[in-house]
């Protein structure tokens, strides 16, 4: 089956139109740039905040939105954030908002030291946190015994959601029976040159303010971590190698990338999957996702224009303009809930 075959056969399931961008939208830097700062409907405050301790005493911090409809063993949906993001990001927000009115228990996970969860671990998020994701899958099936569980990824969280998959193959954690990843960068190396490139200084700039200022939080906190040796005038790579890749225990960023990209784990992933990427992406590259041999459970959505969990295009409702919220929404309630 040739991919457009593939992607056809995915929004036909859906009964959702091919991505259409809005007339002047057809560039991934607008797409991207706007798809954060175009206003959204929020979620609604949390019913509530769930504390979880890991195995080595760090502390990750759920957020919990539950429907008044909602009974146990109905669904349950994990949402996993990407890069400098939390439970507050836009799409964590606008995710857990169309989830929720369909029935569904949402649960906003705030992966090591990102959001509120600063201060209650000693090591930061990666792209390759797929341990952390378990433990969470594991607090949900003690909580919610009698629940399925989708888990959604969006960006460095949705290659964490397809790396924690295809490892775990045909023994899904807990009661995960499906999983759903948007706009991911599976292949990290690849997405760090992007990064690093001239045509991106302004998406670097951005993500190492953050990340630098995290740093420093996190060594406020711990001063025996010792001293901040990042500055955000670095590259990502130089970030990796100097901060992500010791503190996450990786011998140097080329063995993190190595181990923690996704492409690898993907053929192994036996749970329904969804896919969501586009081709003018400037931070995933879309092109491993063409190369990746993948099973009868995997639909692939591949756009020509969406940039990176941007996707602004026709709907029939204002809500809808974010076309790949719309098509997460759609696979899941039409299959799973």
């Amino acid at each position: 089956m040739s991919i457009d075959e593939r992607i056809e056969k995915a929004l036909n399931k859906i009964k959702l139109n091919r991505f259409t961008p809005y007339p002047t939208l057809n560039s991934g830097w607008t797409q991207t740039i706007l798809g954060f700062y175009l206003p959204f409907l929020k979620a609604s405050r949390p019913t509530a905040i769930h504390s979880l301790k890991l195995p080595d005493n760090d502390q990750l911090l759920i957020m919990e939105n539950r429907p008044k409809s909602w009974k146990p063993g109905q669904r349950v949906v994990l949402l996993v954030h990407g890069i400098t993001g939390c439970y507050q990001s836009g799409y964590m927000q606008r995710m857990a908002r169309r989830l929720a009115k369909r029935g569904a228990l949402v649960l906003r996970l705030n992966l090591r030291s990102a959001g509120p969860g600063l201060g209650l671990s000693k090591r930061a998020y990666h792209g390759g946190s797929s341990d952390d994701t378990r433990e969470a899958l594991k607090w949900i099936e003690q909580k919610f015994p009698q629940s399925p569980v989708t888990q959604v990824g969006f960006s460095l969280g949705a290659n964490i959601t397809l790396k924690a998959a295809g490892e775990d193959g045909s023994r899904p954690t807990g009661n995960l029976d499906s999983i759903v990843a948007v706009s991911p960068p599976t292949d990290l190396r690849e997405s760090v040159r992007r990064l690093d490139s001239k045509e991106s200084a302004v998406f670097r700039k951005f993500f190492m303010k953050y990340l630098v200022k995290d740093v420093q939080k996190l060594h406020a906190k711990y001063p025996e971590l010792g001293p901040v040796l990042v500055t955000k005038d670095m590259s990502v790579a130089l970030f990796d190698e100097i901060f992500t890749a010791p503190n996450a225990g990786f011998n140097s960023s080329e063995d993190y990338y190595r181990e923690s990209s996704s492409a690898k784990y993907i053929p192994e992933i036996k749970v329904p999957a969804l896919i969501i990427g586009s081709q003018d992406d400037p931070i995933a590259a879309s092109e491993p996702l063409l190369d990746i041999p993948t099973g009868d459970n995997i639909d692939l959505i591949l756009t020509k224009h969406g940039g990176h969990v941007g996707f602004l295009g026709f709907g029939s409702q204002w809500e809808e303009v974010r076309w790949a919220d719309e098509a997460v929404a759609k696979w899941i309630e039409s299959f799973l809930i």
